[in-house]
């Protein structure tokens, strides 16, 4: 049995996966979340109508990128030719990533990390990667913290508000702020770079995790609490779709996961379970006597991304024919990773295009989609095939600094 017919038996090939299937259930998700009846999350960010024509040029606004361990500081602006302008940045730790801090230790902390820019704005573009209900102040209430982020007191307060504060404790200055996560981030950020017109714009992250962001007619958007006309963001929070039928391996590799039942797209597809995905295949094979009884030791997507170039062996694997079986299986599981995101992609720009003489910008983000051996390629290959058969084009965006070039794209809403 080859490699091909081994993950084609286990329902983890691309060939699996049913593309206009996999459209209509994305569509149909994205309704209902819209309409707030289940489905996608699909969160409104409340911010409108956002577009180049929205620079203001020459005015520095404190930036914020907080995600992970990592928390970064700059000032950025427009020039009158609408380029971007970063300076003063500044890496640090994230606050209450090495220990447990009260609210107050929490938010004075973030104030601190930004105080050498103080004197120089009072509008600050905060882009929080952790859980938020987002309000219309475009104000968001924080969720319990993921990423190993220990501040139980700030669950429930309001991250823009409390970070005003205690900026004002400093300095006694009011601020003005905005806060969105990175999905939006690197939508606006591909919108702030790229002088160009486009049809619609999506910002896709493919990294340890994995996201979308689209703009959508505020009107379609049926459980906002009050009727708005206009473009918004909306976060789909596509991690969590279930739309595609699971394979034999993904479900071996979801039960051992935290929550089995939940983000099952993202438990299928992203970087942080890929490897376990690839992983429970090879012990699958070897249960099935296709590769030799040898002790498979566990390996990270870093591994994987090297062997598919040719670099080392994955496992200690040594036998000739099971170093093939074995690249094959890596192949063909990025290979159905990339179709997956293609295929949710694709909706997304079907559904936002509102000219098809013009291409969609996918702007596009994260370590493993730039990194991951053969994903970039599959998952163009298949967008673009995807969207020929529905007469739209579309072209891949990437940029430096998205994160915080799209926040001081955000801060435009400020007006």
């Amino acid at each position: 049995m080859t490699a091909q017919e081994f993950m084609f038996a286990h329902g983890q090939c691309a060939d699996n996966i049913d593309t206009e299937q996999g459209l209509n259930a994305f569509w149909r998700q994205m309704r209902l979340g819209l309409e707030g009846k289940g489905g996608l999350p699909m969160i409104p960010t409340y911010l409108s109508d956002i577009d180049r024509s929205s620079i203001v040029a020459g005015d520095k606004r404190i930036l914020i990128d907080a995600g992970g361990t990592n928390f970064r500081s700059a000032l950025g602006s427009f020039d009158a030719d609408g380029h971007v302008h970063i300076e003063q940045l500044v890496r640090c730790r994230m606050p209450a990533s090495d220990g447990e801090l009260s609210k107050e230790e929490f938010y004075a902390q973030i104030a601190r990390n930004v105080q050498r820019l103080l004197p120089q704005s009072d509008t600050l573009g905060f882009c929080f990667s952790y859980p938020v209900q987002m309000g219309e102040d475009i104000d968001g209430i924080v969720q319990p913290f993921t990423k190993e982020v220990k501040a139980p007191q700030a669950v429930g307060t309001k991250v823009g508000a409390e970070t005003v504060a205690a900026c004002k404790a400093l300095d006694g200055r009011s601020r003005r702020i905005v806060i969105l996560n990175d999905t939006v981030a690197t939508l606006l950020g591909g919108m702030a770079l790229f002088d160009e017109k486009f049809s619609a714009y999506i910002g896709y992250i493919y990294g340890t995790g994995t996201n979308a962001c689209y703009v959508e007619d505020a009107s379609a958007i049926a459980k906002l609490a009050h009727k708005r006309s206009g473009k918004m963001l909306v976060n789909t929070e596509l991690g969590t779709f279930d739309g595609f039928a699971l394979g034999d391996i993904d479900r071996a590799a979801v039960a051992l996961t935290d929550s089995p039942s939940r983000q099952l797209f993202e438990k299928m597809t992203s970087g942080k379970y890929l490897a376990s995905v690839i992983y429970q295949a090879l012990l699958a094979a070897q249960r099935e006597g296709l590769i030799s009884p040898t002790e498979l030791r566990p390996f990270d997507l870093k591994e994987v991304s090297d062997f598919l170039e040719g670099n080392g062996r994955l496992c200690g694997l040594q036998n000739a024919d099971d170093v093939r079986f074995v690249r094959d299986v890596c192949r063909l599981s990025v290979e159905r990773a990339a179709k997956m995101g293609a295929i949710v992609n694709a909706a997304l720009a079907i559904s936002s295009c509102c000219d098809k003489s013009l291409p969609v910008a996918v702007v596009a983000e994260g370590t493993t989609f730039n990194k991951l051996s053969g994903y970039r390629s599959c998952f163009e290959g298949y967008l673009g095939q995807i969207l020929h058969g529905h007469g739209v084009s579309y072209r891949l965006v990437q940029g430096e600094e998205l994160n915080l070039v799209g926040t001081l794209m955000a801060t435009m809403a400020l007006r």
